[in-house]
């Protein structure tokens, strides 16, 4: 029998999550194993989030150039921007950020981590013990059953934000967060793009709003979106991948890219030895906790998919393994597209708080009824809307379509954790101007719609 290897924590997967979890045990004193098998930091550092906006940043910048007043459009130069996104992910080598782990106390072990029971994880020959065991293996691409797909072959978010040159064209299968910016992002630097979306909307989830103008933009980009169809078929006729919808029609394009959706990553995990179904996400109570010593962090818990989640998670599960308590409170993951124009969106939407018979009240504005979009561009379009308790005001959602929304959504994010009324934005002074200002404003339009 293997000797056991006995740690504090044992740790399986190094994402975001992950790592930022081995960071604080490991600042804190605790022995922990961390168990990767890829790259520390995962899809996040490498494949997804900084590559992306790396990618973006020009592309957005153009964009800018276009929409301000006496400014010709800057130049995108793919060259050196794949450059910098290579020199951004450190080109691919994880050996800074291993060592940084390894100087805060963690012993980072390249292999596979499983499940081999309570408090137990196997790794080929190796067996780690813990009364503390994390799980943070992430999320993967949802892989559609397409006829000819695994034939003709496709991309993923991997392979279109590592590409070394822009295809001459591009099809996303699926109109959702990463089809739309990267697609947006492919377009304007020479790709001619297409997006095929089964929904009849995009962002059906979000308040209507927001699929409409950003609808609207990708139009005025030159992207072919087509909804309400789905690709039945696919096959290869040289170098050029065609695929048939269900509307009778058909796609072409040198790529296609699937994007219709991530799932949680638990397959040869072990979850069985533990008493959990490996066919879904790994179920978690209020604190993190999967099981006895057993915890889960990240996308394995299921959606929203969003890095800035999995680290709270982190900090959260970091705190009760310490000893403090620290329950997961969800109410207020911000939600960020980082097209042109930006979509955030925070908390419940209107729809959402009906469905669970909340008496609400709403509030929406226009982006031109402010000042500071004059100053900022010659596109005025755009919108915020609020959604909150009638009785009480408390800000139950939020969400907006415009110009830097990433940012100026957290307002609505601290007043929806600080289960806070609208009538203190209402009263809060804003430097002027700004879009912040939309807060106060919404605030007077509920305070006159409750009057009504």
């Amino acid at each position: 029998m293997d000797k056991e290897e006995r740690f504090d924590v044992v740790l399986i997967g190094t994402g975001a999550a992950g790592e930022a979890l081995a960071h604080q045990l490991g600042a804190a004193g605790k022995k922990v194993a961390a168990l990767e098998h890829e790259r520390v930091q995962g899809e996040c550092g490498y494949w997804a989030c900084n590559p992306t906006k790396t990618l973006l940043r020009p592309s957005a910048l153009w964009g800018e150039s276009v929409k301000c007043f006496g400014t010709k459009p800057v130049e995108l130069n793919w060259s050196e921007i794949s450059d910098y996104r290579d020199k951004a992910v450190r080109h691919y080598d994880d050996s800074m950020l291993a060592d940084r782990l390894r100087e805060r106390g963690a012993h980072l072990i390249r292999m596979t981590g499983r499940l081999s029971g309570p408090g137990t994880v196997t790794a080929g020959d190796r067996t780690f013990t813990a009364p503390d065991i994390v799980l943070a293996t992430g999320s993967e691409p949802i892989i559609p059953p397409i006829e000819g797909l695994i034939d003709t072959g496709y991309w993923t978010n991997r392979e279109i934000v590592s590409v070394r040159q822009i295809p001459r064209s591009i099809l996303f299968v699926g109109g959702g967060p990463v089809a739309v910016e990267i697609g947006q992002m492919m377009q304007r630097y020479g790709a001619a793009v297409t997006i095929i979306e089964r929904a009849k909307t995009l962002f059906g989830n979000e308040e209507s709003e927001l699929g409409e103008h950003l609808l609207q933009a990708l139009e005025a980009d030159r992207i072919d979106v087509r909804l309400g169809v789905e690709v039945q078929k696919l096959t290869k006729h040289g170098d050029t991948k065609v695929a048939e919808l269900s509307d009778g029609s058909d796609a072409k394009a040198d790529e296609v890219v699937i994007a219709v959706g991530r799932k949680p990553r638990t397959t040869d995990l072990g979850l069985e030895t533990v008493g959990i179904d490996t066919r879904a996400a790994v179920p978690v109570d209020e604190f993190g906790r999967a099981g006895k010593g057993l915890w889960a962090i990240g996308d394995i818990i299921g959606p929203p998919f969003f890095t800035h989640r999995g680290l709270y998670h982190a900090r959260c599960v970091a705190g009760n393994i310490l000893g403090l308590s620290r329950p997961l409170d969800e109410r207020a993951v911000p939600r960020v597209t980082f097209t042109d124009p930006e979509i955030a969106a925070v908390g419940l939407t209107e729809q959402q708080a009906r469905e669970r018979g909340i008496d609400i009240l709403t509030a929406s504005l226009p982006m031109e009824e402010l000042d500071r979009p004059y100053t900022y561009q010659t596109d005025w379009s755009g919108v915020c809307k609020m959604v909150v308790e009638r009785n009480t005001g408390e800000v139950l959602g939020a969400a907006a379509v415009g110009p830097l929304s990433s940012e100026w959504i957290h307002i609505a994010s601290v007043a929806i954790r600080a289960r806070m009324p609208h009538q203190i934005l209402g009263d809060v002074i804003f430097q002027f101007p700004t879009f912040s200002e939309f807060f106060w404003r919404l605030s007077e339009e509920l305070d006159s719609a409750s009057a009504r």
